[in-house]
């Protein structure tokens, strides 16, 4: 049925095509110009025999049909019935009306390597013959995608029912190109045509699907010659794998996800984006002594640690302290006041003693190791380190232990504690490493220094602390994450104008301090050459940068299972223009960003298992976006429009495709 509405437009045509020839022939009813041309004592009741003779060929990416005439060929008309071979689930014939050999199958592109049935059957005002055999017919293999002219870019593939949108990267395609969806045995293996859904560079994922491997196929033609790309989409059906490693940790608290809008507190603002109406939840508040810290996500919970090391479980619209904090002094230092650090160490600034970022990695259920980077501060010098404890949760109740262990001393110690270039932000990589970029501690000297742990992006071995560097050249990280493609989004601070948003590669040299867009708060260019002020020749470039400076904070990759007219998109916050941003992207090219929520600093956030945007000021409130369901109460929704994307019980996957992003052109 699927197959068969794919067609209905150019069968209903095709119809209308043949009637308007018969027509000509004859006035009146359609049906009535079989009758006219011959006697009805000549004329057979039944066509007794199918045509002879029936061959197709591919030509041009057209299938072109042919048979031999039944006897008296002016007295039939023919019916011309293709399908793809090889359907995963039986494709519906696609019938049209012919009116004499050879017939070319208008409305169908035959795609490359693919195999398609023909059959052919006569018809007369008394009936239709029996079906001609079956014949095969495929379309040669065409030449595959010069590297780097086309390819097809998938976001990452998504659970049953729910909806896989694909690019062409770069553009330049028709909405003629024509598409095929394929699935196979999750090793790749016995791979089978899916039935073709419109538009056909989206893709709804049925049960059939499910644990299986999804790829996608796209025909072109560019500058005369036909080109074949296609892309590996992974295994579909399968949950996130952030869902999978939370889920060991939190085995009951996945299932009772929130529904869109639903429990907000009743005094929650609309916000109206571009795409997505937000519900931003009045702030949770707790105090704090000093601006800093960082945020991840604990089941349904947020754990917030404060710039000075003490933690906070934020639950609903609670927010309680938790027993035990960072050790960021030494023993010997554990009584020492901030008048005695800074007379110990001159360089210590207690604005800029700060931790940096944590990370909790599941272990089993309800057990978490919780990773942080910080300042330390011992009787020689001030510097910065990487800390891990235990924490597990028996109930309600969070206990995080205070048994610390040190993973690393970043190297060297600077005893100059400039938390504002300190960087610190984590990723997971495996079950033993961590990816982390570190900031430079206004020690120039040291991003391109190769005996040196600052300014550099690590993979640390959490086991040995053992780090190996992989790039080189950064100034102050302040926020860090991977895409589903494995692509490395860096966020960091230039000086005076400058911030950037870099792709990290290993092996890269991202400038600093020889290369900047921004200049020095004193007005002297980076790199110390005139003719390169604002400029980053000869080194990795950002993909795109802010001047002037917006004080950048952290950035995360939208996840569209929660906003889905988003994308894979980036969101990127500011501390100083105080703004949540969408940074649109076609793979890493930037194309726009729009300012989706304001008035507010945004040191870090993170997304909720229930799809909540937990937004962290770093001055003690949190608060929780969501997508709105305002719009579905009152006169202003309207079925189809964008918003309704939002009110349940809507069809996301069929509001999707009605306002997804362009085809490609």
């Amino acid at each position: 049925v699927r197959a068969a509405s794919r067609f209905g437009a150019a069968l209903a045509l095709a119809f209308g095509l043949a009637f308007a020839a018969a027509a000509g022939r004859h006035d009146g009813d359609p049906l009535a110009v079989f009758a006219a041309q011959q006697p009805p004592a000549v004329r057979p009741a039944n066509p007794a025999e199918p045509p002879a003779g029936v061959a197709a060929r591919v030509s041009g990416r057209r299938i072109t049909v042919s048979w031999d005439a039944v006897s008296g060929a002016g007295d039939y008309d023919y019916v011309v019935a293709v399908r793809p071979a090889g359907g995963i689930v039986p494709f519906a014939w696609t019938e049209y009306d012919a009116v004499s050999p050879p017939y070319v199958v208008a409305d169908m592109w035959a795609m490359s390597g693919l195999s398609y049935e023909v059959r052919v059957a006569a018809v007369t005002a008394g009936g239709r013959s029996a079906w001609s055999p079956t014949v095969i017919v495929t379309a040669p293999v065409l030449p595959p995608a010069p590297a780097g002219a086309a390819r097809p870019r998938p976001n990452r593939p998504r659970a049953v029912g729910q909806d896989v949108a694909v690019a062409l990267s770069p553009r330049g395609f028709t909405n003629r190109s024509p598409w095929r969806w394929s699935v196979c045995a999750a090793d790749g293996s016995d791979c089978r045509l899916l039935p073709l859904r419109r538009p056909t560079w989206h893709y709804v994922i049925g049960m059939e699907e499910s644990g299986k491997r999804l790829r996608v196929q796209v025909d072109y033609d560019r500058g005369g010659v036909s080109r074949s790309a296609s892309a590996d989409l992974g295994v579909v059906g399968l949950p996130p794998p952030s869902v999978v490693q939370a889920s060991r940790a939190c085995p009951r608290r996945l299932a009772a996800g929130r529904r869109d809008g639903d429990g907000a507190a009743p005094d929650a603002a609309t916000v109206e984006t571009h795409l997505h109406a937000l519900t931003v939840e009045p702030p949770v508040r707790f105090e704090v002594s000093q601006a800093g810290g960082a945020v991840d996500v604990l089941c349904d919970d947020l754990l917030v640690v404060t710039a000075w090391g003490r933690m906070v479980l934020v639950s609903g619209r609670e927010a309680r302290f938790l027993d035990g904090r960072v050790p960021m002094l030494a023993p010997e230092l554990g009584g020492v006041r901030v008048p005695e650090l800074e007379q110990r160490h001159p360089g210590f600034m207690l604005g800029n003693f700060r931790v940096a970022d944590v990370l909790l990695r599941p272990r089993a259920a309800g057990r978490w190791r919780l990773f942080v980077t910080h300042h330390y501060a011992d009787a020689e010098c001030i510097g910065f380190r990487l800390s891990s404890t235990a924490v597990r949760r028996e109930g309600e109740r969070v206990v995080v232990s205070p048994a610390w262990t040190t993973v690393l001393d970043f190297e060297p110690c600077t005893n100059y504690a400039d938390g504002h270039q300190a960087g610190g932000r984590m990723l997971p990589d495996g079950p033993r490493h961590l990816l982390a970029v570190v900031g430079d501690h206004a020690s120039e000297h040291l991003p391109q220094a190769p005996d040196s742990n600052l300014g550099k992006l690590l993979r640390i071995d959490t086991g040995t602390g053992r780090a190996e560097v992989l790039a080189v050249g950064l100034r102050n990280p302040q926020g860090f994450a991977r895409d589903a493609e494995g692509v490395l989004w860096e966020t960091e601070h230039g000086p005076r104008g400058g911030d950037e948003l870099n792709v990290l590669e290993a092996g890269g040299n991202y400038g600093w301090p020889l290369a900047s867009h921004g200049v020095h708060y004193n007005m002297l260019p980076v790199g110390g050459r005139d003719d390169a002020a604002g400029r980053h020749d000869g080194f990795a470039r950002p993909v795109f940068f802010w001047t002037p400076s917006i004080g950048i904070g952290s950035v995360m990759v939208n996840d569209e299972r929660f906003f889905p007219l988003w994308g894979d998109d980036l969101l990127v916050g500011s501390l100083v223009s105080q703004a949540l941003l969408r940074v649109r992207r076609d793979g890493t090219d930037v194309k726009s960003v729009e300012e989706v929520y304001g008035g507010h600093a945004i040191r870090d956030m993170a997304q909720m298992l229930d799809g909540r945007i937990a937004l962290f000021d770093g001055y003690g409130s949190v608060r929780f976006l969501s997508r709105s369901a305002a719009w579905c109460r009152g006169e202003r929704f309207r079925t189809g429009h964008v918003y309704s994307l939002q009110c349940p019980p809507a069809e996301p996957e069929r509001v999707i495709r009605s306002v997804s992003v362009s085809p490609p052109r």
